[in-house]
């Protein structure tokens, strides 16, 4: 069980070289027991309810060095109830006023009898984080709905009137002028800028979060991260049988893992919440492509898909708000900027936020160290084990040294990253997880070495067969320049990478020898690799392999059940050329390995033999998935034999515009015609990418390709890259 010690102080300051950051918890943990802050505790009763009442609000005040945060409990309308029956309820104790609108039984409020108590509680703990490490997060409660104006409604049933009253509101929306001065919200007010990180718990995930700055009374772009309620997975941790300590199996013989909540990046949640929204369209897209594939006529008519979208586009727009998947609870932490002097609000439009606490950076730099990320890095201290350092939007650093930090996250800012120059020598190492996102990355001093190198001391513990297992690596909407190789184990120690991941980025290879750019071929493997939604392109020497693990890398012999290589609507230009695509014996030809390759445009790769390669050589394989890919090399179509047998394959020409100066867009009929490659490269009129580098200036574009302003909501494209601007 994870222990826990009494807060003597609840606001704490940490002071670095450059910066300082400032935390409040709203929770205390004494021993077993869950307690309110000082600041709560002193202003509640047994029950829980304020006693600080005045003006239909109470309000709790917490003041650290720079901030000073207002906690706004409101009351709600206490309900009528029948002298003679207890038990029955007459609507809600207020009295209607004058006709409002008598289409809708909308009334003024004449009076209100009776107001239900204010509370501020510790609750919703029933769904916490259960993870291997025992984390948890805990909230206080508030009550009232934060309205701007409120009404009287008369509850008609069956079309006729009840005679009992409800009250009706109005809630805000950003751009009004009055702010919701009831109900529920926390206010900001910092006395320097910075970035404000806050622990949420959204319960009604359907409800718009907004965080409002008072001054423009426009709702602050935020970057949500953390957890959603039902997305559980673990396949590490087998569970045991309490009675006897044995590992539980199921009914076929297999072991049972334990389930634990899943973390979320801030792209991840971007994800999850815009699948949500577009699912429909998407399996109408998918529902035309299987019957394609079958020799059927499409299900759906262009029309028919053009109207979904929009339908679709119509909602994205009214939930750009709303945090994950609208459906579900959501819990984590939501960061946004702050102005000094400048009060933020953040509330529901039409519930209750749980409040977690928040940390404040302050100062101009992101944390100690000023510009060297290495720096920066050395000075953040962990957090439940995580370093995690979010650099400011557009800035450039430089990493003057290596960074050996495990489990350590990197993001810059979405649509606007930060910019790093590495040194020679200056490499990620880690013996843990690894998260790379928006950022725009110049490896060209590396000469020969890999970005990521594994490190000589694992940060994990030992697994099956003695592999070092590291659950993730992940490499998100970033732009990486002149890399020799992205991974490299070096002989290390004996690693499996349980997940690779590489997603919207761009990575230009270019190194002063061969090189493999995702090598464990020393002692280990990675389980599963991913790469979708990118592009790679080879610049300077030649690539031995694209994949290549150890032959004795195999998923059983690390404790996994499956393993699998994923390429899913990527370009690849002139990568291992005249090398391998992959080898990794100790896949090949097992019923546990799984092949996906979709969509993707080669040009130029892996001597012509990409298909082939990638299935280890073994042909015909019942788990290997393939559709609408190009093979094209030397001027040709690839021969893929018995290796990609789809029947789907574009053997034809997919004229990149200029790939040598770094435009990869496909002139192809048969390429435009399946949208396949990379998306970026497959929107008229997008700003293209020369050399592989971000002009900070560039335009921007909707989805369909007309230019917008930057400031306009949604997903938008900027140097070829999607990103939402909320």
């Amino acid at each position: 069980m994870k222990k826990f010690f009494t807060l003597i102080a609840v606001a704490l300051t940490c002071m670095g070289a450059n910066a300082q950051t400032e935390s409040y918890k709203p929770i205390v943990i004494d021993g077993e027991k869950i307690l309110l802050a000082p600041e709560f505790s002193a202003i509640v009763d047994e029950s829980g309810n304020a006693t600080n009442v005045a003006d239909g609000k109470s309000i709790v005040t917490v003041n650290t060095a720079n901030m000073t945060m207002e906690a706004v409990g409101g009351a709600t309308i206490a309900n009528k109830i029948d002298p003679d029956d207890t038990t029955l309820n007459l609507g809600q104790d207020l009295v209607p006023g004058a006709v409002i609108d008598g289409e809708n039984h909308t009334y003024e409020i004449a009076s209100v009898g009776s107001w239900n108590p204010i509370s501020w509680k510790n609750g919703n703990n029933k769904l916490d984080i259960n993870d291997a490490a025992g984390t948890k997060l805990y909230f206080v409660m508030g009550t009232g709905n934060p309205y701007v104006k409120m009404f009287c409604e008369e509850v008609y049933r069956d079309g006729e009137p009840t005679g009992t009253y409800r009250a009706s509101y109005e809630y805000y929306k950003p751009g009004m002028t009055t702010m919701p001065l009831v109900g529920l919200y926390y206010k900001f007010t910092p006395k320097v800028s910075g970035k404000l990180r806050v622990q949420v718990w959204a319960n009604k995930g359907n409800r718009n979060t907004y965080v409002i700055n008072d001054v423009t009374k426009e709702a602050v772009p935020l970057k949500a991260e953390g957890y959603v309620n039902g997305k559980r997975a673990n396949y590490t941790t087998p569970a045991t049988d309490p009675e006897t300590g044995e590992p539980k199996l199921d009914n076929q013989g297999n072991p049972v893992y334990e389930q634990y909540q899943i973390f979320f990046n801030s792209e991840q949640i971007d994800s999850i919440h815009n699948d949500y929204i577009y699912s429909s369209y998407y399996n109408m897209l998918k529902a035309n492509e299987e019957a394609i594939a079958n020799g059927e006529p499409a299900k759906y008519s262009d029309e028919q898909l053009a109207e979904k979208k929009a339908e679709c586009d119509k909602t994205a727009e009214d939930r750009k708000h709303v945090l994950s998947t609208g459906s579900q609870a959501f819990w984590g932490w939501i960061t946004f900027e702050v102005e000094a002097g400048v009060s933020y609000w953040l509330f529901q439009d039409s519930s209750q936020v749980g409040f977690g606490g928040f940390e404040f950076s302050t100062g101009s730099e992101p944390g100690p160290g000023g510009d060297d990320l290495a720096e920066i890095v050395a000075a953040t201290s962990p957090k439940d084990g995580q370093v995690t350092v979010n650099l400011e939007a557009d800035k450039e650093y430089t990493m003057n040294a290596p960074i050996s930090t495990s489990n350590l996250t990197i993001s810059g800012v979405a649509g606007s990253p930060a910019k790093i120059k590495m040194a020679a020598g200056a490499n990620f190492i880690t013996g843990g997880n690894i998260t790379l996102e928006n950022l725009i990355i110049d490896a060209s001093a590396l000469g020969t070495d890999a970005l990521i190198n594994l490190s000589e001391t694992p940060a994990v513990a030992v697994g099956t067969g003695d592999y070092y297992i590291i659950d993730h690596v992940n490499i998100l909407n970033c732009v990486i320049n002149d890399v020799p190789q992205l991974i490299s184990d070096n002989g290390a120690a004996k690693y499996c990478v349980a997940n690779m991941l590489v997603d919207n980025s761009i990575v230009s290879l270019n190194s002063t020898a061969k090189k493999t750019v995702f090598d464990l071929s020393k002692q280990g493997f990675i389980n599963n690799l991913t790469v979708k939604l990118s592009t790679f392109c080879g610049k300077g020497t030649d690539q031995d392999y694209l994949v290549r693990y150890n032959n004795s890398g195999r998923c059983d012999r690390a404790g996994f059940e499956s393993n699998s290589i994923t390429f899913e609507s990527n370009t690849f230009y002139n990568v291992a050329k005249a090398g391998q695509w992959g080898n990794y014996s100790g896949f090949a030809g097992r019923g546990t390995s799984y092949w996906t390759m979709t969509k993707n445009i080669f040009v130029d790769c892996g001597n012509g033999e990409v298909a082939r390669r990638f299935l280890g050589s073994r042909g015909n394989q019942s788990t290997a998935t393939f559709s609408y890919n190009t093979y094209w090399f030397n001027g040709a179509a690839e021969n893929t034999d018995n290796y990609d047998t789809s029947e789907t394959i574009l053997a034809s020409d997919p004229m990149l515009k200029d790939p040598a100066n770094g435009d990869f867009t496909p002139q192809g009929s048969e390429q435009l015609a399946n949208q396949t490659g990379d998306p970026r490269w497959l929107t008229d009129g997008i700003a293209q990418i020369r050399t592989i580098v971000e002009d900070a200036d560039a335009p921007v574009y909707n989805l369909a390709g007309q230019r917008v302003s930057p400031s306009t909501k949604g997903i938008l494209i900027k140097n070829g890259k999607k990103y939402i601007n909320r």
